[in-house]
């Protein structure tokens, strides 16, 4: 088996890997980057729209100012106490070192609007695609005496007589292994969207559509708990705000767009399960939780709202209400109703039910009281409030003419949260908190710093696990 060295070993060159090698390259460290991909642009972190950060240049220069302990006490008091404070604080306090890196890369930044209205500006967006961005982070960490090296996928870690991890194998694409060995190693591989049956395990025998890299299988999870580690407590997803999803049928963008748009939704049983504005107003956090503890949900449309949203956007449909933030923000934006080959599509794939009657179309996937929903809820439209789960007014539209369409949905994530415990550097944690020296464990690999639900700022999935892999760097350059 061939072997290599270097001081630090880093799986992974996403988000974490990739601001963990740049600290550490940038000091002097030798590093060697496994990147399981055959290229720079596989990673989830080159498709991520911008990252929560607090105290950056752009910040100030918008008349935005956000400080760390703001970003730290509104996403610490979010969790309830379910994530490591230390290393939450840790991680965010590590982003205008993250912003500061990109700028001095070439990378230009803009400032996202307060979309979902928490009360600050933090998320950071880019002027560049992200394999270009990408590129030019992988490039300042070559220059720097780096080395990234494709198609090697992590498979076990290599641990001393004392337990010390002392290295890593991983296997290229023809199965042949090499043992990298280092100081330290650094986990950052990504969380486990491309694992079924790892989802399956936190959350029920349902489907979670992936939009986000398959290649994270939950490799670095499992190889930190082979070596000694325990999973922590929060397991959820980064949930699809920009549309539903149904991995029963593709190519067919508009049947997905009703789930999130304030409509009547119902369970498998033809009943209503949630207060629908989550799901249009909280779509990353609450709205994507609820979806994903019902495994599948159903929109529910008669023909006037069916027509109504081919010719204008959710927020028009619903009268413009000013209190709207999030309509008039997100969902503003041209209707994108199913054409008619598409809804053809979606009959045929067994995602679409039409019928003259609520029930009837109900009964196609097995519901026995669509119906009585469907009349319920229209009684509550034409009192002005529901008093089942307390739907802001201007949400409430009734359905009335005939036929109506179900439409199908499935939960479907960006990534995965959920993993394994460390303290407040990324340490990784064995079943009696101690440390398990030589191993740090990041981004969203890391089970103790993403909370369940989702917090509801956006930019924190991509923000902590930039952040945290700063954390680890800097740790390693302290304790060296």
């Amino acid at each position: 088996m061939t072997k290599r060295e270097a001081e630090v070993i880093i799986i992974g060159s996403g988000a974490a890997g990739m601001m963990a090698g740049l600290v550490l390259a940038n000091a002097g460290v030798k590093c060697i980057m496994l990147e399981k991909g055959s290229n720079i642009g596989a990673c989830n972190a080159c498709k991520a729209g911008g990252a929560a950060m607090a105290e950056t240049d752009i910040q100030k220069e918008e008349d935005a100012f956000l400080s760390n302990e703001k970003l730290f006490n509104h996403m610490y008091g979010f969790s309830r106490g379910t994530v490591h404070a230390g290393l939450l604080r840790n991680a965010i306090n590590e982003g205008k070192t993250v912003y500061d890196l990109y700028k001095k890369n070439g990378i230009g930044m803009t400032l996202r609007p307060d979309t979902y209205g928490v009360g600050f500006r933090a998320r950071v967006a880019y002027d560049c695609s992200g394999v270009k961005r990408w590129q030019k982070l992988a490039d300042d960490f070559l220059a720097h005496d780096g080395e990234i090296i494709f198609n090697q996928a992590g498979e076990s870690l290599i641990q001393d007589a004392d337990g010390k991890v002392i290295g890593v194998i991983a296997v290229d694409d023809a199965g042949e292994k090499t043992e990298y060995y280092g100081a330290n190693v650094i986990v950052a591989t990504g969380g486990y969207l491309g694992n079924p049956d790892m989802q399956r395990k936190h959350f029920g025998d349902i489907t979670v559509v992936p939009l986000g890299n398959t290649l994270s299988d939950g490799a670095g999870i499992n190889m930190a708990i082979d070596a000694g580690g325990m999973e922590d407590r929060n397991w959820a997803i980064c949930a699809n705000e920009f549309r539903s999803a149904n991995h029963k049928v593709t190519g067919a963008p508009g049947i997905f767009y009703y789930g999130i748009c304030g409509g009547l939704l119902v369970d498998r049983f033809g009943d209503r399960f949630m207060n629908e504005q989550y799901l249009s107003d909280e779509p990353l956090s609450i709205g994507g939780e609820i979806s994903l503890r019902e495994g599948s949900f159903y929109a529910v449309l008669d023909q006037e709202m069916q027509d109504a949203l081919g010719k204008m956007t959710p927020y028009e449909f619903y009268g413009e209400p000013a209190e709207w933030n999030v309509g008039r923000l997100t969902l503003n934006n041209p209707a994108k109703c199913p054409k008619p080959e598409e809804l053809e599509k979606g009959i045929e794939a067994g995602v679409v039910s039409v019928a003259d009657d609520p029930q009837q179309a109900g009964a196609f996937f097995g519901m026995a009281r669509l119906g009585e929903t469907v009349k319920a809820y229209n009684e509550m439209c034409a009192a002005g409030a529901d008093t089942e789960f307390g739907k802001k007014p201007y949400l409430l539209k009734a359905l009335k003419t005939p036929p109506y369409y179900v439409y199908e949905y499935e939960p479907s994530a960006w990534c995965t949260f959920g993993g394994v415990k460390t303290d407040a550097y990324c340490h990784l944690l064995d079943r009696e908190q101690n440390i398990i020296p030589g191993v740090y464990v990041t981004g969203v690999d890391n089970g103790s710093c993403y909370t369940a639900p989702y917090y509801d700022n956006e930019g924190a999935t991509l923000g902590i696990a930039l952040g945290t892999g700063v954390v680890a760097a800097k740790a390693i350059l302290r304790e060296r």
